[in-house]
């Protein structure tokens, strides 16, 4: 009987220590106190209990170590353990807050420079914050100020979506969207055909004006300007011996004015040409006149 009643002993004892520990646990507590303990000094702490949950930019910091009334100042203090590891920097200060199903907590806002950090056992000022709910309780006259306007809004989109105007916009909108997606493919097409064709062309193109120039570059402009420079001053040179020779023409004073201006040089010429003539027709008809031929020869005079 006595080992029976041991073995129920050492059973309860075990239970206890494990419900203990699951209590602990589901409240958030540590079972070994660190000394990462900072203060929090607040009028009203909204309801806020031993084990709250402490947050800090929405993630889960720490918990509700203890909470101190102080009559004196009639003032509250709050014990908040903060995780291994994490400080608070200099300028915080916290709030309460409530969740959607109404637990309070302790919400931290952090300073803003993180390398000015408090000393462990520091106190922070803090206030009470509302919850989520009253939240939504001050928006509610705000959303029922809004209501009219809303319902006009619907009605004037109504109106709007049944008007045949709309709907005939629509359509062109759809036109249109068909045309850019035909004018999309044709110009897909132009990059994907006609443009490398175009580029191929163009390519050669620029390779026979690189050949053009390279022929240019080795073409002697400097002799080829030489060269049209003097034939253009013997073709004025020629130009100024033409017109010597058209004033020699024109001046009667000259040989060739004179040759070309008197008539009796001509006439003389023209007399001239007549007696050769003559001379010649009388030569042709009577040459025994003028040559003596001697068989024999001409006998030597002693």
């Amino acid at each position: 009987m006595k080992s029976k009643e041991i073995k129920i002993a050492i059973t309860a004892i075990v239970a206890v220590v494990i419900v203990y520990l699951g209590i602990i646990f589901m409240k958030g507590l540590k079972l070994f106190s660190s000394d990462n303990i900072y203060y929090v000094e607040m009028k009203n702490v909204g309801g806020l209990a031993k084990a709250g949950e402490v947050i800090a930019n929405g993630m889960n910091v720490g918990v509700v170590k203890d909470i101190v009334y102080d009559g004196n100042r009639q003032m509250l203090t709050v014990a908040i353990e903060l995780n291994e590891g994490f400080s608070l920097p200099r300028n915080s200060h916290a709030t309460t807050v409530k969740d959607m199903l109404g637990a309070p907590k302790m919400n931290i806002i952090l300073g803003e420079n993180p390398r000015d950090l408090l000393s462990k056992g520091d106190t922070i000022p803090g206030e009470g914050g509302g919850d989520l709910m009253s939240s939504i309780g001050d928006m509610v006259p705000q959303l029922k100020a809004l209501m009219p306007k809303l319902d006009s809004i619907l009605s004037a989109v109504n109106t709007l979506t049944n008007d045949p105007a709309l709907v005939a916009s629509l359509q062109n909108v759809e036109y249109i969207t068909n045309n850019l997606k035909t004018t999309t493919d044709d110009v897909n097409r132009l990059m994907h055909n006609d443009v490398p064709q175009l580029m191929t062309h163009a390519n050669t193109i620029c390779g026979h004006l690189e050949t053009t120039t390279q022929q240019l570059s080795q073409i002697d402009l400097a002799g080829m300007a030489d060269n049209a420079n003097t034939t253009l001053q013997n073709a004025s040179q020629a130009v100024s011996d033409l017109q010597l020779f058209t004033n020699q023409l024109s001046n009667q004073n000259s040989t060739l004015g004179k040759l070309m201006n008197d008539p009796s040089i001509y006439n003389h010429l023209d007399s001239t040409m007549n007696n050769a003539s003559r001379l010649l027709e009388d030569l042709r008809l009577h040459p025994s006149r003028y040559v003596h031929f001697s068989v024999f020869g001409k006998k030597d005079k002693k």
